[in-house]
């Protein structure tokens, strides 16, 4: 129990223990207590049956008993308690002014109080890249994932969406479970669950029912467990379409309540586990994720873990930056998952014959309904710059598409000069400085454009200097455009994670995913009056790891949550970069998710990966990897090396095992090296069975530092203020070393470099948010831009802030 002094202190320090960006909860408080939750306090019986023994029923009277008594004491002195958990967390939740908190001082048992704080969304053909197809195979696909029970924690779920059907289901004994009978309409044979928490946010919201606003819910339930259904661009199916759902909506009605609160995650995650939920999904996270011992719902989802739940969560959308993980996402037992790329989208497209297909965007030009065929022809030689940014030869281009580089001029001008000169309709290409495409703004321009990557113009360029020049077709319309799949997608979070463990655990199908979307309500980011929607973001890479766990849960039951992290995680496939090599262990983790491969392994690894941390420029260390036998039979395992820096690597002392059916062996590793320049080393232990042929890859990682800055990574700032005013936390950014490892023993210097104002304060957020700094700006007493300047050490960033 924390003393009374020490509640005061708190209460002091309350107020400032979040940046402002962290978007904390006026008045709303988390209280914890010191009696251990249910799921801990009985983690030594057998998971699930733990939760329903005479054992947990006694403890969780204990702890309702204490929270009433509490309640009480807390109603006395006027503070408005809200709710409360007792399975994953020991916690009310509580409304009191800020000023008051003090007051709580003198009541017994409180362990902590934490400010309430917002999440949000990580928003921002998959099936065939997850090997869900091979998976299917082995199983048919009308078995994936049966009887598995997945939870849904995000924006609700939209029953009457055709990939949400039963489709020959029915609700398990015990089932459908709702928060009130109100919720009933909001289940079905699949959606089994159905529950609102969005009287827990922070503003009103109009609507306190299950139903989804947003189309995020919808779109995670559809890539985890959707059954077939056709779109308007294609068919879709979710990874396991035989599981069952459940529905629990914490984030409520755009405009309203458009982030969520983690109080309310809190007790969506206690009632998913209570519930008797297989997997839980969270595709949400908090930027300036916390130390693991301070944050409650990386606690919470460990809990989760020991309860027999696989939890699995979004790494973040953050990235390429090192050190961008997202909480909960940092949680040691959940799966982290970051994006990767589809193998085809949909989309405007420049077919060039005989060289291919590629993406194109549309300006706010005109855009025929039906294709543009002609030969093409680049405008280089022409006006010698490829521009257009002068009148060309009359007849030049007749009856031809222009080939045209972007620079100059306007594309409104480039577009006139291209008509003018007889072509019937113009493919813009990027300049090397700003390699991908935009969507061109043509003015009073009405010849038809596309516009495409720089490395497809050169492309196209040349196949239109040989003879007789290609035709090219644009389409107008959205349309099947194949590229280059399972790559690392550029927003991933990237690790280490707080704790410099290895993060993400893996990556999944992340970009141009093609799902199930509400078509309720408008304001929704993400509706479609189709109610099938183009996304990209780690949130969508999350569920179609959550299925793809529910497909192994339902095939192989009866193994650990450790055991089934594995079979995802170290059966997962490399990711090469565009040159070729291996991308680095604190990109990717250990792959890009195979689920049929994760079906078929023979063998379980713990850890499932191996961080030794960061130190100086010599390591002497020693860990242990154990191998477990799923098999029904003996086998002989391989164990070898395979580093990406081949300066220095770990050893393992066994380079062979057999190992007996259900029974585990540990293999020791020791990693001895000197005079390390600074930066990460890292790799894979590989374990292969000889007979079976299956293939784990643990991820091992080690940072040589020396506590240099080489990187500021800007993690949010206003955008706009008015002019004169102080914005406190108005920038607020990370420094790294080149490992990505925080560098928090700095003193930044933050200057203007134009606009009139003033720095206030640069504060170190470091004792929550490991090298997190914030910047109080007074903005300039006119309106303008305010370009401000960090610094640390040789490494400067600059953050532009418009003053109205």
């Amino acid at each position: 129990m924390l003393g009374s002094f020490w509640v005061r202190i708190l209460a002091a320090i309350l107020l400032a223990w979040l940046p402002a960006a962290a978007a904390r909860i006026p008045h709303r408080y988390i209280v914890e207590l010191d009696t251990a939750p249910v799921a801990e306090a009985v983690a030594r019986f057998s998971p699930r049956r733990s939760l329903r023994s005479s054992e947990a029923q006694a403890h969780r009277s204990r702890i309702r008993s204490e929270q009433a008594a509490l309640k009480r004491q807390l109603e006395a002195r006027k503070v408005r308690v809200l709710d409360s958990v007792d399975t994953v967390a020991n916690a009310l939740f509580i409304d009191v002014p800020d000023d008051d908190v003090s007051l709580l001082s003198s009541l017994p048992g409180i362990k902590r109080l934490s400010p309430v704080r917002t999440v949000r969304m990580l928003l921002d053909h998959a099936v065939k890249l997850t090997g869900a197809v091979a998976a299917w195979n082995q199983l048919g696909q009308e078995h994936a994932g049966e009887g598995v029970k997945i939870a849904i924690i995000d924006s609700g779920i939209d029953p009457t969406h055709p990939g949400l059907q039963p489709g020959g289901l029915a609700a398990p004994e015990g089932y459908p479970k709702v928060g009130s009978d109100a919720d009933l309409p909001y289940t079905n044979g699949k959606i089994i669950v159905a529950r609102s928490y969005v009287s827990l946010l922070a503003s009103r919201d109009p609507d306190y029912s299950p139903r989804d606003h947003v189309g995020h819910g919808t779109a995670l339930a559809m890539a985890a467990a959707g059954i077939p259904n056709a779109g308007p661009l294609g068919t879709i199916s979710g990874v396991a379409p035989r599981a069952y759902l459940g529905n629990y909506k914490i984030f409520g009605t755009p405009g309203f309540n458009d982030n969520a609160t983690n109080d309310a995650i809190l007790k969506a995650l206690d009632d998913a586990v209570a519930d008797g939920m297989d997997i839980i999904n969270l595709s949400l996270g908090d930027d300036f994720a916390s130390r693991l011992s301070d944050d409650i719902e990386v606690q919470a989802v460990e809990r989760a873990s020991q309860a027999g739940v696989i939890v699995v969560a979004a790494a973040g959308n953050s990235g390429p930056e090192l050190n961008t993980i997202s909480s909960p996402a940092t949680a040691p037992s959940v799966i982290s998952v970051g994006a990767s790329t589809n193998d085809r989208t949909y989309a405007f497209s420049v077919e060039v014959a005989g060289i291919g297909k590629f993406v194109a965007l549309a300006g706010d030009g005109p855009a025929p309904i039906s294709p543009v065929a002609a030969p093409l022809a680049d405008v280089a030689p022409l006006d010698g710059s490829g521009r257009a940014c002068d009148s060309l030869p009359p007849k030049s281009l007749e009856n031809r598409i222009a080939l045209i580089l972007r620079g100059n001029c306007t594309f409104e001008l480039k577009l006139i000069h291209a008509q003018q000169a007889g072509a019937v309709a113009a493919v813009v290409y990027a300049a090397p400085d700003s390699p991908d495409p935009v969507s061109m703004a043509v003015g009073a321009a009405t010849l038809p454009a596309l516009m495409v990557s720089n490395a497809d113009g050169r492309k196209m360029q040349q196949a239109a200097a040989t003879q007789p020049p290609p035709v090219a077709t644009l389409r107008f319309t959205r349309d099947l455009v194949p590229i280059e799949g399972n790559r690392l997608a550029s927003f991933s979070a990237a690790g280490p994670n707080v704790d410099l463990s290895i993060k993400p655990d893996l990556l999944a199908t992340g970009t141009d995913l093609y799902i199930a979307t509400q078509s309720l309500d408008p304001r929704g980011d993400m509706y479609d009056p189709s109610g099938y929607a183009l996304v990209d973001g780690t949130s969508f890479s999350a569920p179609l790891v959550a299925g793809a766990a529910a497909v192994v849960k339902s095939a192989r039951p009866g193994l650990t949550v450790d055991q089934y992290r594995s079979l995802l995680i170290n059966t997962a496939q490399p990711v090469t970069t565009s040159t070729g090599e291996t991308a680095p262990v604190q990109r990717t983790g250990a792959g890009v998710l195979d689920v049929g491969a994760a079906l078929r392994s023979t063998a379980a690894l713990s850890p499932v990966s191996l961080s030794f941390g960061a130190g100086g420029p010599a390591i002497s260390a020693e860990a242990s990897l154990t191998i477990t036998n799923l098999g029904e039979t003996s086998e002989m395992f391989t164990i070898s090396v395979a580093p990406l820096n081949t300066v220095a690597a770990p050893t393992v002392a066994l380079n062979t095992l057999e190992i007996p059916p259900h029974s585990s062996a540990a293999v020791p590793v020791t990693w001895n090296a000197s005079s390390l320049t600074p930066g990460a080393y890292d790799g894979f232990l590989t374990v292969t069975g000889v007979t079976s042929g299956a293939v784990l890859r643990a991820p091992y990682w080690y940072a040589s530092t020396d506590g240099v800055p080489a990187a500021i990574h800007i993690m949010d700032s206003i955008d706009s203020a008015r002019r004169g005013s102080l914005q406190k936390d108005a920038i607020l950014f990370r420094v790294t070393d080149v490992a990505g490892v925080p560098v928090a023993g700095v003193d930044p210097v933050v200057t203007v470099l134009s606009g009139g104002g003033a720095i206030r304060r640069v504060v170190s957020y470091d004792s929550q948010t490991p090298g997190l700094f914030g910047v109080d700006v007074i903005l300039g007493a006119t309106p303008g831009l305010n370009v401000i300047r960090i610094q640390v050490g040789s490494v400067t960033a600059d953050v532009t802030i418009q003053g109205l």
